[in-house]
């Protein structure tokens, strides 16, 4: 097992799990949105983070943070993990 940086041990809890996939998806987007600021992505590395419902613990996605080639971070939401 790799070992484990604060990043990848942070995790997101937003909707619940009977919230639609519609309203999830944007809910993970504000949230992502807000994390681009204060996230420290290494120089040509990736953090992934988690995305959870508030209510019981299912997976929504996992956020993909990264640095496009001018240096800022971006982000990419993968739903195809998702648990509900």
């Amino acid at each position: 097992m790799k070992g484990m940086n604060l990043e990848k041990e942070m995790a997101v809890h937003c909707g619940k799990v009977t919230d639609s996939m519609e309203t999830l998806e944007t809910l993970c987007c504000e949230e992502a949105e807000k994390l681009l600021a204060t996230l420290d992505v290494p120089e040509g590395g990736r953090v992934e983070v988690p995305f959870w419902t508030e209510d019981f613990p299912e997976l929504i996605a996992v956020g993909k943070f990264s640095r496009d080639k001018s240096g800022k971070v971006i982000y990419e939401l993968d739903f195809s993990e998702s648990t509900l």
